[in-house]
């Protein structure tokens, strides 16, 4: 058995620490980082970081720091502990059986203190090295590729883009590869690469800033936000040839018909209808703003000129309003919004998608 030790005001620790202590671990019994001058660890354990070689390190039975131990062989492993805790000089909580290290459990990035056991039966990532939650990154885990910068600050920002070029599977991608034959192609021959690539890539990442803000712990891929900003190309092209066309409003009746059957179809469990939104009201922004129009007289070309400068205003002030809610003020509680992207019809319909607005720590003690 340990002795847990609780350190107080009235029973100060080493140095007159009143925070801690830690099973296994003590700023005066770590080698590496040491606890020195300027680099003395915090009195806060929250703070401390993982120590990688300790002082007092039992190499084999009978040695320990270079000194011989007086162990004989027919000692109690209670005693044996005992004396090399004598031998060391160390305090009680410095000589325990750590099994509980940090596990980073579910795609929430929930870090508990767990046994290796239990850890590999829920599937979690369990750190051998540490001793506290705070000294692990959980969501690092969860989403690989570069470590965050700040564990409490989502500075990746490039994930908004690089997920556009990602797929969940061939019929996504099949998906995709009819869109862009069928719709992009043309659209390309008509406006050119560069406007339709800025309208597509723009669109795809407004669409997964506004989902990363109203369902934050989904993970998601492909380019759902594109697609609908490529479906705005088309209203926007109606809309500037309407005097050009036989019969406008049939054209018009069809691009709504299919819009709606897809928003409707973004209501069903793990399809996004944010990104659909939020990409199709960019699309439809940077297409009146970047597409070229044909203009039917001074007056209407003044008036088109005059609208394009007010959609990119909107463009920059819509975008810079999403940025202030993802990094500045995070919109994470909203009961109704979860029923944008998916109708519970029956019980449990939308639950395996493990939506959760209320915002959870990056670690816990």
């Amino acid at each position: 058995m340990s002795t847990w030790k609780k350190w107080s005001l009235m029973d100060a620790g080493p140095g007159g620490r009143v925070s801690g202590s830690v099973c296994g671990q003590d700023p005066n019994f770590c080698r590496e980082p040491a606890s020195v001058a300027p680099y003395e660890w915090p009195d806060d354990i929250t703070k401390w970081p993982i120590c990688r070689k300790r002082i007092g390190i039992v190499d084999r039975p009978g040695h320990a720091m270079g000194g011989t131990v007086d162990i004989k062989p027919d000692m109690l492993y209670s005693e044996t502990l005992a004396v090399i805790a004598r031998e060391l000089q160390a305090s009680e909580h410095m000589v325990c059986e750590v099994i509980g290290k940090p596990c980073c459990i579910g795609i929430h990035g929930d870090c508990r203190i767990t046994t290796r056991e239990y850890c590999a039966f829920v599937n979690g990532y369990f750190h051998e090295e540490a001793a506290l939650c705070s000294q692990v990154s959980c969501l690092d885990d969860v989403c690989g590729m570069v470590p965050f910068y700040d564990r409490e600050t989502p500075d990746q920002f490039y994930r908004l883009w690089t997920s556009l070029f990602l797929h969940a599977g061939l019929m996504h991608l099949g998906i995709t590869v009819v869109i862009q034959w069928y719709v992009m192609r043309d659209l390309e021959k008509m406006a050119g690469p560069l406007r339709i690539g800025t309208i597509y890539v723009m669109s795809g990442v407004a669409g997964n800033l506004a989902s990363a803000i109203f369902v934050p712990y989904r993970a998601e891929v492909g380019p759902a936000g594109s697609q609908f900003g490529l479906l705005a190309c088309l209203f926007v092209e109606v809309i500037n040839v309407w005097p050009m066309l036989r019969h406008p409003q049939t054209a018009l009746y069809k691009l709504c018909a299919v819009t709606i059957g897809m928003f409707l179809l973004g209501l069903l469990p793990w399809v996004d209808n944010y990104a659909h939104v939020f990409g199709f009201v960019f699309g439809f922004l940077l297409s009146y703003a970047l597409l070229p129009f044909v203009s039917f007289g001074p007056y209407d070309q003044r008036r088109k000129i005059l609208l394009v400068w007010v959609f990119l205003v909107a463009v920059c002030l819509l975008f810079a309003i999403l940025i202030i809610l993802f990094y500045i003020t995070p919109f994470y509680e909203c009961e109704i919004c979860k029923y944008l992207t998916c109708i519970p019809l029956v019980d449990d319909f939308c639950a395996d998608q493990n939506i959760n607005f209320d915002k959870k720590p990056f670690w816990s003690i």
